[in-house]
């Protein structure tokens, strides 16, 4: 079976198709922020509202409660008021709520009253979309290993579309959360698979480069949510709009190719030879045969071959001879190109569990904090299209930065003190006063480490999304990272109800955000450290990457151990380069 990493270092880094195709997926991973935060606004919370006055009522008689829930009615004795505590408190709002807006904005929470005593059905249904985010990823995950990363992302593609253009033309509740439900299952694919799919298309040099990339993408879909909200201040009009805008993509993916590694893991190696024939074509490359190795999931096993290959069988052996000049050894690994994978084979293995579980931990606090920080960001001092702005700008030098320290440092010890740094700013933000004793306002100050403590976990998920791709072996990458995501979801799912418990004490979820984060940075300490280290194809390689062997040269990579029918299948230009890394 070909060996991918070598066969895609032979037809080079980018050329035009592999740009193409790039950014092909990486602009789809872009849009995929547009639904999957725009409930930030769809779902947002209006500025103030207050009860509405009845008609036809004497002036003065009904006034509008402090906390916008209730009427209070006054009792009016000829020209005299009678003082508060005459005051009679009716037990709702009797012609509903007139709501404040910068510019006239709506969202499903004034159009369907989620307020006061109903302002928990506001965050069930934010809670609803990252359930179906966590179905999706779990469900497209496994399309994705089955059929392919390309046949995901476009099924997906148009399910967002259906649902998306469904919601905005929905009249009641239920049914807008059953499409929110829907449109979350499809996202996934469109940020993980894409994901993955970016990363597999390159050899172990060109990994972190690729990262950063789909990186800038990212928060480039991220900044562009706030402008597209407040552009079409009403949600029908934005959930109809940015819903349109995935249909260009359709045509694109369509055009680009399957994933090598893929197609090699299914055993489909014709399809993949063509691929890259075709790489190495449009870069006037020629190669008749690319490097191959046989594969096997579990265990090797070692087959004694003639150094001369004759037709009457193997030759005699000398006694008392050196068998090393008469004999050759070649590994030889079987595949089962036909066994398919599932969540269990992540914990067959005792090398596997605890990496399994410490990532599964950390995507669902970096969901929490992450989505949490967002979903607040409309609830801190100033302009909330602003703040969602900041909040998402301060990501961009995020990549760059991981990029400078993880060539240098690695993977493993940024990310412990990206999560350490991010929770003590968490904490120190709950704990910090809107204003000093003496009257100075420290809401300037208390922004500024919120934006410290948003750097950090959008750092920590940046690193956790590629640590997820490096440490699952290719078998299992795609329902590793999908089952991964979706215990992250459950992270994204409990965040609205932990932000909502800031109707309680403003303090409660920057202390919850802070204590997941320290805890994360603890766990991170035992993983491998994957850093130049080769993607694992198989459970074998999981389990020595997990175990922090130094992945030793394959012996079947070719080389002096190699038997003449493999090197007759290379070009002198192969022969050369091989020998030259031997």
């Amino acid at each position: 079976m070909m060996d991918v990493d070598k066969s895609l270092g032979l037809v080079g880094s980018f050329g035009k198709k592999q740009c193409i195709n790039y950014l092909i997926y990486c602009i789809v991973l872009m849009s995929s922020a547009w639904h999957l935060l725009s409930v930030s606004f769809t779902v947002g919370e209006p500025e103030g509202y207050s009860c509405r006055i009845p008609l036809n009522v004497t002036p003065g008689e009904y006034v509008s409660s402090d906390d916008g829930c209730h009427l209070l009615r006054r009792v009016i004795d000829g020209n005299t008021t009678t003082t508060e505590d005459n005051t009679t408190v009716s037990s709702s709002c009797l012609d509903g709520w007139e709501y404040e807006s910068l510019h006239g904005e709506t969202s499903i929470v004034t159009e369907f009253d989620l307020i006061c005593d109903d302002a928990i059905i506001g965050s069930t249904l934010v809670s609803i979309h990252f359930a179906g985010c966590l179905v999706g990823s779990s469900v497209t995950g496994q399309i994705s290993d089955i059929f392919g990363r390309r046949t995901a992302v476009l099924v997906s593609l148009i399910g967002v579309v259906l649902t998306g253009v469904g919601m905005s033309f929905s009249q009641s509740y239920a049914l807008i959360a059953t499409l929110k439900f829907f449109n979350g299952c499809f996202i996934p694919a469109l940020l993980i698979v894409t994901y993955v799919r970016t990363i597999e298309m390159f050899p172990p040099g060109l990994r972190v480069r690729s990262h950063f990339g789909s990186g800038l993408f990212w928060v480039s879909g991220l900044v562009m949510v706030a402008p597209l909200a407040y552009i079409m201040p009403d949600w029908r009009q934005f959930q109809l709009i940015t819903s349109l805008m995935y249909i260009p993509f359709i045509p694109l993916v369509w055009y680009s190719y399957e994933s090598i590694r893929w197609l090699v893991q299914m055993g489909r190696i014709d399809e993949a030879e063509v691929i890259l024939k075709t790489l190495a074509k449009s870069k006037d490359i020629q190669y008749s045969r690319f490097p191959i190795h046989d594969l096997e999931d579990t265990e090797e096993r070692r087959t004694v071959l003639p150094k001369e290959e004759e037709a009457a069988g193997p030759a005699p052996s000398k006694e008392g001879g050196d068998e090393g000049d008469e004999m050759q050894e070649v590994c030889v690994k079987e595949t089962k190109s036909t066994r398919k994978y599932t969540l269990l084979d992540l914990f067959r293995t005792r090398a596997l569990i605890a990496p399994t579980l410490i990532i599964f931990y950390c995507w669902c606090t970096c969901s929490v904090v992450y989505y949490g920080l967002l979903l607040q960001a409309t609830n801190l001092v100033g302009n909330k299209y602003l703040n969602f702005s900041l909040l998402s700008l301060v990501e961009l030098p995020c990549y760059a930065v991981n990029f400078i320290i993880t060539t240098r440092y690695g993977r493993r010890r940024p990310l412990v003190l990206d999560f350490l740094f991010g929770g003590v700013a968490s904490i120190v933000t709950g704990f910090l006063p809107l204003e000093t004793a003496g009257g100075t306002s420290l809401v300037v100050l208390q922004f500024a480490i919120v934006i410290f403590g948003r750097f950090c976990v959008a750092m920590s998920f940046d690193l956790v999304y590629l640590v997820t791709m490096e440490v699952f072996p290719t078998v299992l990458r795609n329902v590793g990272a999908g089952s991964a995501s979706m215990v992250g979801r459950v992270g994204g799912m409990v965040a609205p109800f932990i932000v909502f418990l800031n109707v309680y004490h403003g303090s409660i979820p920057f202390v919850v955000f802070g204590v997941m984060s320290v805890v994360a940075g603890l766990l991170i300490v035992p993983l491998p450290e994957t850093n130049n280290r080769s993607l694992p194809e198989t459970l074998d390689d999981g389990e020595k990457l997990a175990k922090m062997e130094v992945p030793a040269k394959k012996n079947c990579e070719m080389g002096k151990s190699s038997s003449p029918s493999v090197m007759t299948m290379l070009t002198a230009r192969e022969k050369s380069e091989l020998a030259s890394e031997s």
